[in-house]
């Protein structure tokens, strides 16, 4: 029963990441961001979190743009399959990407992101709120005109508790296909590094359309 016990309340070491990305372009330099993410308890179909974020982001220049937002976050408080309270957590967030393009074939982009985020009491854990930092840089490769490849590592750290420790890391190899000019599939797969040396292996699949509301590329 202990055995039992302890398998279901662990974190799961596998999972599934369903992610629709789907920004609004409203003019050259002003777009909408929205994403919304459903990510399963180890190989189950239940889900362990679930998501939406939105935000507005404004084009300074072609390698550079910043982006604000809020989001909402449910999250399962335990690991233990017949439990079914999810925590509510509200997201504030600020972040600055930037590209750099090398060659013909390749792409640099670097994001930093900062998060605001407030929990509310679930019957496990009291509120509380904690600010988290984030640390991308990936590689982008071009191999032919409809696929690309991604390799990318994010580093995450976050104050809370009175304490401004390591939160997680992740490292995620993608391949992409260009369905056409404003939509593509992605699939890949994550290493999630957690603090005390737990890790999870992951599946993603992302299907990212943009909608243009201005000038020729108007759809």
């Amino acid at each position: 029963m202990i055995i039992k016990f302890t398998a279901y309340t662990q974190r799961p070491t596998t999972g599934v990441w369903f992610t629709l990305n789907m920004p609004v372009k409203l003019t050259e330099k002003w777009q909408i961001h929205n994403d919304g993410s459903y990510r399963t308890l180890g190989n189950r179909i239940s889900a362990s979190q679930y998501l939406y974020r939105t935000g507005i982001r404004y084009q300074i220049n072609p390698s550079l743009s910043v982006a604000t937002g809020v989001a909402f976050f449910f999250t399962r408080t335990s690991f233990d399959k017949e439990n079914h309270e999810f925590g509510r957590e509200f997201r504030t967030w600020q972040e600055l990407l930037y590209q750099k393009q090398i060659g013909a074939k390749l792409q640099w982009v670097n994001r930093f992101r900062s998060e605001q985020r407030f929990f509310e009491a679930t019957k496990r854990k009291e509120a509380f709120t904690g600010h988290r930092f984030r640390l991308r840089s990936a590689l982008v490769i071009q191999i032919s005109k409809s696929w690309s490849f991604n390799v990318s590592e994010e580093y995450f750290r976050q104050a809370a508790h009175h304490d401004f420790s390591f939160d997680q890391n992740r490292v995620i190899t993608t391949a992409i296909y260009q369905i056409n000019h404003s939509a593509q599939l992605q699939a890949g797969y994550m290493w999630l590094l957690w603090p005390h040396s737990s890790s999870q292996h992951l599946a993603t699949f992302t299907l990212q359309k943009t909608i243009s509301l201005h000038g020729a590329d108007k759809r």
